[in-house]
């Protein structure tokens, strides 16, 4: 971030946090204390990063249009929903290293909140005035719920396969990070082709990016992660190297169930180490990062191109 690119964005950012912080004041003075918990929610706000970044990698101009910032703060919101519920779902105390909604609110006030900044994500995409940006956020959050729904209908299912993993990973994190890239390319005038690269990019890195918190999840300890670690274990959640370890080691099926049915965390961490499963998940990452990057090779001649492809490198970088 000390680099032209990354001063630049930086300042972007915060004009994006700016726009999302007016667009949920409310008349009523509630809204505004819960909203006010939001702050602790926000990190390197990836996704608005990834529409800035496409849109200034396919055109010239280095003024950001109105759309442009309304864009990245719809993407922001819809974000902040999935992670309010996210925490309900996963019944976490701790994000970021702060108190969650859940915690502070109880679900009721977590879950209404998540609807709330679901239904300011489509309010201000429709100042846009962009129909094809409202069907492709609207089919983009319909998919995420999918893919929660999904994941819950499969809590506790040791034989989840492998291409049903993707599907959910796909759905519930991957396509708004692809769809976030896309936006960037609509708004930046690119023409179907680079969209489609653009779109292949974010899918690839967002793939990698879920896998690689599926691992810092068995891996990190919480101080490092910002979160309680351990809930896919104990929500009963297959992940990569789990289902990677079963497909080369059959006979890991028994101890794998005991794992998962004791919410033994340093158990199952044992096994996926020895049988070098840990190590062909971030092969997979590693694997994704460079599909990501061949994908927008026409886009590398320019230093906001060559900034997307070192975040998706950073995904490579051990845990």
């Amino acid at each position: 971030m000390t680099t032209d690119v990354g001063l630049w964005l930086s300042r972007e950012l915060d004009s994006v946090g700016s726009l999302v912080e007016t667009h949920l004041k409310s008349k009523h003075d509630a809204v505004n204390d819960v909203c006010g918990y939001l702050s602790g929610y926000r990190g390197k706000m990836l996704r608005p990063s990834l529409v800035l970044l496409s849109w200034r990698s396919v055109q010239e101009s280095n003024v950001v249009t109105d759309d442009v910032y309304r864009a990245a703060g719809v993407v922001e919101l819809i974000h902040l929903a999935t992670l309010v519920h996210d925490d309900v779902l996963d019944e976490a105390d701790i994000r970021r290293g702060g108190q969650t909604i859940n915690s502070l609110w109880g679900n009721e006030g977590a879950v209404m909140l998540g609807d709330y900044l679901l239904s300011s994500a489509f309010h201000l995409c429709s100042t846009i005035r962009n129909p094809d940006l409202n069907l492709l956020l609207g089919d983009v959050t319909n998919t995420l719920c999918a893919g929660e729904l999904v994941q819950l209908y499969h809590r506790n299912d040791i034989n989840l396969s492998l291409e049903d993993y993707y599907q959910i990973i796909h759905d519930k994190t991957a396509s708004l990070i692809s769809a976030s890239c896309k936006i960037g390319g609509v708004l930046g005038g690119a023409n179907d082709e680079t969209i489609y690269d653009l779109g292949v990019f974010g899918n690839s890195i967002g793939t990698a990016f879920q896998i690689k918190d599926d691992l810092i999840d068995i891996l990190a300890d919480e101080l490092v992660a910002g979160k309680p670690t351990g809930k896919d274990v104990a929500k009963g959640k297959m992940t990569l190297p789990a289902i990677l370890m079963l497909e080369q080691n059959p006979n890991c099926l028994p101890e794998l169930r005991s794992a998962l049915e004791n919410d033994d965390l340093t158990r199952l961490k044992k096994m996926l180490i020895d049988t070098s499963s840990i190590g062909l998940a971030e092969g997979v990452i590693c694997e994704l990062v460079d599909r990501a990057v061949d994908s927008i090779g026409s886009l590398q001649n320019n230093s906001y191109g060559k900034q997307l492809v070192n975040l998706a490198k950073q995904l490579s970088e051990p845990i």
